[in-house]
């Protein structure tokens, strides 16, 4: 294990957290003890030098229990005299709005204007939370009214029908034990928590391999306690992996790192490794980006179920997703720590945890400064907050710094807000980036992280068929090619292209044709050789004209639907299948073109050369026509593998670039593929056939046998080669599609093929 590579993560911001949070937490502690307000300006000095945050939060903790729980009133003006550094600051507006609200729930008629005169030049923002139609949220960071007996609750102790063994995790709002259920025998894990109608419990609805299952819940009405018990997951949390992540130089991190934090934590926990797990040999397969997308599939579409009963988390983060001993992925705690209602907030809840991973939205919605809802969001929100777990997991660091911890919480939560809808690129710091990224998994977790909701992935299945697409190197390629790739230089000229390489097999045909008729057929004519001139002329005119126009409007047809040129990002759509039906099936419908023509030049030939200077020999006929078709068939072999290949590759990845690949069917790749061995077969029998019909016919024309086996052989190497490269293509497409349609729960323990 190596150190870390410098700079991956200031502890600095996190240090200055912790004297905040102990400061608030001490001050609190002594109100609920002391029969007397205790000295504000004493837990100012545990923090050298006091920002005007700390002191911001701290008048605001003072206010309430002197206005609500004590008859201790302080007015605001008390506290900007006792503290000059208020009034050298600009003032907290949220301050005058804890105030009158305070003073409003204690019968006080107070007028708004007397507060919005504080300010010279007023606040706009103070206005606003006066307009506020919602009801009064605070905006304290540390809101604490009463004692929370859940914190009492140690290992070794009872509770209800529960023994509690260890202590999992705790936070603002709970505890975590591993407990003894007594009357099922059986190891829980049991949430200990206040018995809040703001703390919504959805999981027990819930039967996903991917979301932790919730047996029951009790209720202890005598202490308000709430005892959710659950499944118990002894591989711990993401939160430990990242911790792991953090230590681990980029180039040195792989699969294996997942495993290293499961094993520590079923060691903590003294459980027993899993024997012969197949989980774990995977795992340890796989590089650490794949890693990054076998969580994120499982996540995803486990966040997809959950938004299709209507339900969405709110709340993911690393701690939030627990791992099963195989190290399996199950999301926990939904909707829990949304609220700004729920009490025992703390700094370390929301910096350290929840606010860190909200979107620009739901940070909106949090800020009771902001008019935004909560009702408002919708699971766009959710995925937000997952792509920035999963771009924290690839690179240990978040995307977005914290913010600077020196103004009032409403700041704070401007500042974070600001940050999001700014937006940041993944590519801008590349030294925190795996060495074997793929360029796609930067583009999926960006699309998570855009600031407008309708540039992100539009669903929990979506995002899953991103990332299974990471996993799949051939169709990412197809799908979603290199800049430098020589196919996304083609853009543009694809109609050009595509007439190039039905025109050049054609017009080689045609030139084979020609001599070997002029010296078959028209040699041993006597007075056919001008009209022979004038008729191959005539059908050449025509019919390359109407072949090669015929493909290039259907190119253009296909080519004019995509998306034009720096346009900006859309949502998903479904997919249009008959318009990628026509971009797949267009070699084939260059070889039916093309073998078209031939049959009809074949009758054109002898039926001119009949009126131009009368009756032919039936042979004649017979070979004008067959050597034509022969001719076609070559020809048609040729463009269907070329137009086929090239269209896959340019075209098809423009016309599916917006598409949902949940809904994307791998009937028509299926179709192509058994369609691609029809001519296969066809490019290896039709110079057989011809270099047989030369010897039944009995022409001495050893020329036209030895290009028709060399040309033939070359040209059949060629196209097996293409063949092969088709399939494949066609094969990792059609592996995509079908994981999508099997199914949220269906996705394979390795996700790798």
């Amino acid at each position: 294990m190596s150190e870390a590579t410098p700079g991956l993560e200031s502890t600095e911001s996190q240090l200055a957290l912790d004297a905040l949070t102990e400061a608030m937490e001490q001050f609190v502690s002594d109100w609920e003890s002391a029969e007397e307000p205790p000295e504000l300006r004493a837990y100012l000095s545990q923090t050298q030098p006091a920002p005007v945050f700390l002191l911001s939060e701290l008048i605001k903790i003072d206010l309430e229990y002197r206005w609500q729980r004590f008859n201790f009133p302080k007015r605001l003006q008390e506290y900007l005299e006792e503290f000059p550094e208020l009034q050298t600051a600009s003032l907290p507006f949220d301050l005058l709005y804890e105030e009158y609200h305070l003073r409003r729930q204690n019968g006080f008629d107070v007028d708004p204007d007397e507060y919005l005169g504080y300010l010279p030049t007023g606040s706009p923002q103070l206005q606003q939370l006066f307009d506020l139609d919602h009801a009064y949220q605070t905006t304290s960071l540390f809101h604490k009214t009463r004692p929370q007996t859940w914190h009492q609750f140690q290992p070794g102790q009872t509770v209800d029908d529960f023994d509690l063994l260890t202590l999992l995790g705790q936070g603002a709002f709970a505890r975590v034990f591993q407990a003894r259920q007594n009357s099922m025998q059986r190891l829980v894990a049991l949430k200990i928590s206040e018995d809040s109608s703001d703390e919504p419990q959805t999981l027990a609805q819930f039967d996903h391999e991917n979301i932790v299952r919730v047996f029951d819940q009790r209720i202890l009405p005598d202490e308000k306690l709430r005892l959710l018990y659950m499944q118990y997951l002894p591989g711990g949390t993401l939160q430990s992996v990242i911790e792991l992540i953090r230590k681990t130089a980029p180039a040195e991190r792989s699969g294996s790192l997942l495993v290293s934090a499961l094993n520590q934590s079923l060691e903590l926990r003294g459980e027993s490794r899993p024997t012969e797990s197949v989980t774990y040999q995977t795992l340890n397969s796989l590089t650490w980006p794949e890693t990054i997308c076998w969580i994120g599939i499982r996540l995803a579409k486990a966040l997809d179920y959950a938004h299709q009963k209507g339900v969405l988390h709110r709340d993911i983060k690393p701690a939030n997703v627990l791992l099963t001993a195989e190290g399996v992925p199950k999301l926990a705690d939904f909707n829990i720590s949304f609220s700004s209602h729920v009490t025992g907030t703390t700094p370390a809840a929301y910096f350290g945890g929840s606010l860190a991973y909200m979107s620009p939205e739901q940070l909106e919605a949090y800020d009771p400064t902001h008019t935004r809802l909560p009702e408002s969001l919708d699971e766009r929100s959710d995925l937000f907050s997952l792509g920035l777990m999963l771009a924290e997991l690839l690179t240990g660091k978040r995307p977005f710094d914290n913010p600077a911890m020196t103004d009032s919480w409403s700041s704070l939560l401007s500042q974070m807000i600001e940050q999001r809808k700014a937006g940041q690129s993944l590519q801008a710091a590349p030294q925190h980036l795996p060495p074997d990224c793929p360029e796609h998994l930067i583009t999926v977790l960006q699309k998570c992280l855009a600031p407008d909701p309708a540039e992100r992935w539009s669903s929990g299945q979506e995002l899953a068929s991103q990332l299974e697409l990471c996993l799949n190197p051939r169709a990412q390629q197809i799908l979603f090619p290199s800049s430098k790739s020589w196919f996304t230089r083609c853009t543009g000229c694809e109609v050009l292209i595509v007439i190039l390489i039905v025109a050049i097999p054609n017009i080689l045909a045609g030139l084979f044709n020609f001599f070997h008729n002029q010296k078959h057929i028209i040699e041993q004519l006597k007075n056919s050789q001008d009209a022979f001139w004038n008729i191959q002329t005539a059908i050449n005119l025509i019919a390359y004209p109407t072949g090669l126009g015929l493909m290039g409007w259907l190119t253009w047809t296909l080519v004019r639907e995509r998306p034009p040129k720096g346009a900006p990002a859309q949502p998903a759509v479904p997919p249009d299948t008959m318009l990628q039906k026509r971009c797949l099936r267009l070699g084939h419908y260059a070889a039916l073109i093309c073998t078209t023509l031939w049959i009809i030049a074949g009758i054109a030939y002898p039926v001119s050369m009949h009126y131009a200077i009368g009756s032919l020999p039936v042979s004649a006929y017979l070979h004008f026509l067959g050597s034509l078709l022969l001719c076609g068939l070559i020809a048609a072999s040729y463009p269907f593998f070329g137009v086929t290949y090239f269209s896959l590759h340019t075209i098809y990845p423009q016309l599916i670039e917006r598409a949902d690949f949940s809904q994307q069917s791998p009937e028509p790749l299926e179709r192509l593929k058994k369609l691609s061995w029809v001519y296969l077969i066809l490019a290896f029998l039709v110079p057989m056939l011809s270099i047989a019909a030369l010897a039944i016919l009995n022409l001495d024309d050893k020329l036209a046998i030895v290009l028709i086996t060399v040309a033939g052989t070359l040209g059949a190497v060629s196209i097996f080669r293409v063949f092969q490269s088709l399939q494949a293509d066609l094969d990792a497409l059609i592996t995509l599609y079908s994981r999508n349609q099997r199914g949220p729960q269906s996705a394979s323990l390795s996700g790798i093929n």
